[in-house]
This record gives C-alpha cells, structure tokens and sequence, in this order.
C-alpha cells in the first residue's frame, strides 16, 4: 500500500473517531451544566419554602401573611409540577420523606390556628425539606461525579487518539512532505546541472554560454578589450553517424572536446552548444590570435591519435566583438560567420566580415 493510501485510511479511523469522543464529551459537559442548574434551581425552591413558611409563622394576618401564603402555595405548585424528564422530581415525590403532604398538613395547621399543631407541622416541614435536600443532593453528587469521570475517560481517549495520530499520520506525512520537498530541490537542481553541462562532452550546455557571453560581452564592451567569438561544427557529421554508426559519432564529439578544452587558456570557455557545434568564448583575444588557435585546433585534429579512427574536418567562424555589441547581435555574426565557411569547404575558417581561409 501506497504511503498515500495508508495515510488517508489511518485518517479515515482515527478522525471520525476523535470527533465522535469529542462531541461525546460536548455532550457530557452540556449535560453537568444542565444538572447543576437544575440541582441549584431545585435548592433555591426548597429553601424558599423553608423560608416561606417562616414568614407566615411571623407575620401577623393580614400584614405579609397573604403574600408569604400566596409564595407557599406558588412554590409548592413549582415542585409539584415538574417535568416528568427531570429527576428530581421522583425524589420530590417520595414516600418516605412525604413533602407535599407535609406542605398540606403545615397549611392546614396553618389555617386551624392550634400553636401546637402548626409547630408540630413545621418540624415535619422541615424535617421533609431536609431529607428532600439530602437526597437530591447525594444524587446529583453521585451523577456528577459519574459524569466527570465519563468525561474525563474521554478526553484521555482523545488523547490518545491525537498522540496515535500525530505519530502515525502527521509526523510521517510531515517528514514524506520534507523528503519530496528535498527530492524536488534535487531534481531541479539536476535539471539545471544537465541544462547547463553537456552529458557527452562534460561541456557547459547552451544556457551556459548564454549567460556567459553576456557577461563577456558586457565586459568588454565597458574595458574596450578584445573578445572573440569562435564557432565550430563537424562538417557533413550527419553522414559520419550514418556511415559509423552513432557511437563512433559520440567518440568524435567526446575526444573532440577533450582535445580542444587541453588547449585552452585559462580565461576562455568552451561551450557544445548543440549536435556537432560548438562555441569558443575568447576574452582578450585578437583576431590574429582567434585564427592562430584555430589553426592549432585544425593541426591538433588531423595529429591526434585518438581521433584518426574515423578522420573529419571542422567548418569555423570567428566574431569579433566591436563598440555596443550585444551578446544576442555577436551570435549572429558568428552564425554568418560559420555559414560562409561552409561555401569554401570543410576545414574553412571565415572571419567575419573577412574571407575564408582554409586549413593547412
């Protein structure tokens, strides 16, 4: 499996599941907010008739008696009539602690005037409003306490999950994406090397030379120094590779470019700048100097043993470059420059805009 395939699976598991635990646990802290508003709600009821029936205790009829009976009354009304989804209300309602019977019986001690009875039905008022209390409250702390622990497995499991995911998907996925961002840097700077350098010939390619011969150009034109542009090709190199075969074209073009670069100054640059041509770039070189290294070059050709196998001759053509020469306009006098050379023949030299002169 493809690390690609096995990312986007590990993805297609671990995700889902993180989100199910974490809206697991959304749901779980709504559900402790909820049960804590609901226990205080229920406590404030609870405490309000405790406090309630203490006013009508107090108050004489008449003077905050009716409005402390009428909050009983609305209080015990609450309780009574909670909603059948809330839990308290079974609690409320229970037997044994008999609250709503007790809010009955304490009113109607109330209402029958004996002190007696009412301070025996507010004992058990209170008495029942305290098991009530109680109890709600051992329940919620219980709930809660569950509920916390339920949410605080959770979130351990998102933990876990989100460590087995950093470690499993992300950090592989992070370290895949450096080594493609590597390889990619690589490859381009491959590529370049192989735009700039000729495979064959171990030269620099035409890109190369471009750029150099702005250089070279730019230098010259700025110092008034001499720069000679030499182009050369293999004549008729086309029928050599039919005649020898491909390989033995190769062996020419690679001993050629091991001949020619051994006897070059220092300063100038050899360039393949395509099939069978190829480029001198010549700073603070004459005329006379550009037609004597040719000279040397043709000599160096016919002499060499390596290059005897298959014998072949070069077409020249010498540029010089002059005042406000571009580098673009001095390749093109070296162009017509090898052009003219190929009217006289091979081994021809031509000077533009001078005559061509054959090789010895």
């Amino acid at each position: 499996m493809r690390f690609q395939d096995a990312a986007r699976l590990r993805y297609r598991i671990t995700l889902p599941i993180i989100l199910l635990l974490a809206l697991s646990a959304l749901h779980i802290f709504h559900t402790l907010l909820i049960e804590r508003s609901n226990l205080t709600d229920t406590q404030e009821l609870l405490n309000g008739l405790q406090a309630t029936a203490g006013e009508i205790l107090t108050s004489p009829e008449g003077m905050g008696y009716d409005s402390a009976a009428k909050a009983f009354t609305a209080i015990t009304d609450k309780l009574q009539n909670y909603p059948e989804d809330n839990r308290f209300k079974e609690l409320l309602n229970d037997e044994n602690s008999g609250l709503f019977l007790s809010t009955d019986n304490f009113l109607a001690a109330v209402k029958s005037g004996d002190n007696s009875t009412i301070k025996k039905a507010m004992r058990k008022l209170g008495l029942s409003i305290g098991m009530v209390s109680s109890d709600i409250n051992k329940s919620s702390t219980s709930d809660h306490v569950d509920l916390v622990k339920y949410e605080y497995g959770i979130l351990f499991l998102i933990c876990i999950l989100a460590v087995i995911q950093y470690y499993l998907v992300d950090s592989p996925m992070r370290d895949e994406l450096i080594r493609c961002a590597r390889e990619k840097e690589l490859s381009k700077s491959t590529i370049k090397k192989l735009a700039e350098r000729d495979t064959l010939t171990n030269l620099p390619g035409r890109m190369k030379f471009y750029e150099e011969s702005e250089k070279a150009v730019s230098t010259a034109t700025r110092y008034g120094s001499d720069l000679a542009l030499i182009k050369m090709d293999i004549h008729d190199f086309k029928t050599i590779n039919q005649q020898h075969g491909q390989k033995a074209g190769d062996k020419i073009l690679a001993g050629f470019a091991r001949v020619v670069r051994k006897n070059l100054r220092r300063p100038d640059s050899f360039f393949r700048v395509g099939g069978d041509k190829f480029i001198i770039l010549a700073p603070h070189t004459s005329v006379t100097n550009a037609k004597n290294l040719m000279e040397k070059i043709n000599k160096l050709i016919t002499r060499t043993k390596s290059l005897k196998a298959v014998p072949f001759l070069l077409n020249t053509g010498i540029a010089m470059s002059e005042h406000k020469e571009s580098a673009e306009s001095l390749l093109k006098k070296v162009d017509l420059a090898l052009n003219e050379s190929k009217k006289y023949g091979p081994g021809a030299v031509y000077t533009h805009p001078e005559s061509a002169k054959p090789a010895e």
